[in-house]
């Protein structure tokens, strides 16, 4: 198997893959003779259907499958870390205008500021304590170079469950059924 000539050649000591559902990751980890270590997801304020297929499960209205709920749990199961990947949005919550947005985007950039400054941190230290207080211990793939904005991301922030909810809330649109 080309893994395994990769690893025995010290070339790679771990492997992991990107954008993989639970029944993606069951059959290829079938296949392999080392376990997968991560999976990375798009995972943000922006982007929320790890978050919302596991709340409308059982909802008359829900018309999600729930494949990536059913993934982050698979992962969680498997000792797989979740990576997130844009997770920062591309800066729609951090600064960038959101003029041209939808009315939940800027109602969450304005929360979001108003985070920052209740807990005195950073925009991108709010953005990813959202993320980083799931129970999947997801990891932020912040996608930078930009020294300034690494060091607003490096400011972790543990938000409060109230906190967290109101996000959420906002992010998606509406109160959580």
């Amino acid at each position: 198997c080309a893994f395994e000539q990769l690893q025995d050649q010290g070339k790679v000591k771990h492997f992991g893959v990107s954008n993989m559902m639970a029944t993606q990751l069951s059959l290829l980890q079938q296949a392999l003779p080392m376990p997968l270590v991560c999976n990375q997801l798009e995972i943000s304020l922006s982007h929320l259907d790890w978050l919302e297929q596991a709340v409308t499960a059982n909802c008359d209205d829900a018309s999600s499958s729930g494949l990536i709920a059913t993934t982050l749990s698979y992962c969680q199961l498997n000792n797989i870390e979740v990576q997130a990947w844009r997770c920062l949005s591309q800066g729609l919550f951090t600064g960038r205008s959101t003029d041209s947005e939808p009315a939940r985007i800027q109602n969450t950039a304005r929360l979001v500021s108003e985070l920052a400054d209740k807990y005195q941190t950073s925009r991108e230290a709010i953005v990813l304590g959202f993320i980083t207080r799931h129970p999947a211990a997801i990891s932020p793939v912040i996608g930078t170079t930009n020294p300034t904005r690494i060091k607003a991301c490096a400011l972790a922030i543990e938000l409060t469950r109230e906190d967290w909810y109101r996000l959420f809330e906002s992010a998606r649109g509406g109160e959580i059924p």
